[in-house]
């Protein structure tokens, strides 16, 4: 596979990714809590919440692909540094969100 076909069709996975993640996170909203237990509700709220980080860290993969495709236009290099995940008090994940091939080149040839 040539490098574009590779981009697109990591874009592609990226994409389909986030429906998929939309779709149950419109689901998990849209549950009526009053026919639920409290710890029920607890936890479609930590669905929510965790569904949240990954739709975040999706998104910011998918535009990478994107910019890799030439579909979309590079941000500030400073956008794409480590991001800080709080879901619950006692989870903190720290996620480096990938840099696309033309920021990476810039940065290199920054040096």
């Amino acid at each position: 596979m040539t490098e574009a076909i590779a981009d697109l069709a990591r874009l592609q996975e990226r994409v389909k990714s986030l429906i998929a993640m939309h779709k149950r996170r419109a689901a998990l909203s849209g549950k009526d809590y009053s026919d639920m237990t409290p710890k029920q509700v607890q936890k479609n709220g930590a669905d929510l919440t965790w569904l949240s980080m990954d739709i975040d860290k999706a998104a910011r993969e998918a535009h990478a692909a994107a910019v890799d495709c030439g579909i979309a236009d590079a941000r500030d290099p400073a956008s794409y540094g480590p991001v800080d995940y709080r879901p619950s008090a006692f989870h903190h994940y720290r996620y480096q969100p990938p840099m696309p091939r033309v920021v990476l080149a810039r940065k290199g040839g920054a040096k």
